[in-house]
């Protein structure tokens, strides 16, 4: 099974209240690519560990944000496929027992 995990030489930032991602290429950060998160998207972040199945990130926007399950999963998919076309997110691949 395939999921997602936060890459390496991404880190996160507050800043006046905003949540900020910063991608690290070297010593410097690339502030070009700064990428900003709302509360929905801090959430899913905060829990890209690797571990964490679609389904159980679906699962926890739907209850935390009291949205239909139809409709996090399709905000969870598309956010999910920003961060991966931003470069700040890697694949994972996880054995099923």
């Amino acid at each position: 099974m395939v999921m997602l995990r936060r890459k390496d030489g991404v880190v996160q930032r507050e800043v006046a209240g905003e949540t900020f991602l910063v991608p690290i290429h070297g010593h410097l950060a690339d502030l070009q690519e700064l990428f900003v998160l709302n509360e929905v998207g801090r959430y899913i972040w905060d829990r890209l560990d690797g571990e964490s199945p679609l389904d159980t990130l679906v699962a926890g926007v739907t209850a935390e944000f009291e949205v239909d399950t139809r409709q996090a999963r399709l905000d969870v998919g598309a956010f999910l496929g920003q961060l991966e076309e931003a470069g700040l997110v890697e694949e994972r691949t996880v054995a099923v027992a």
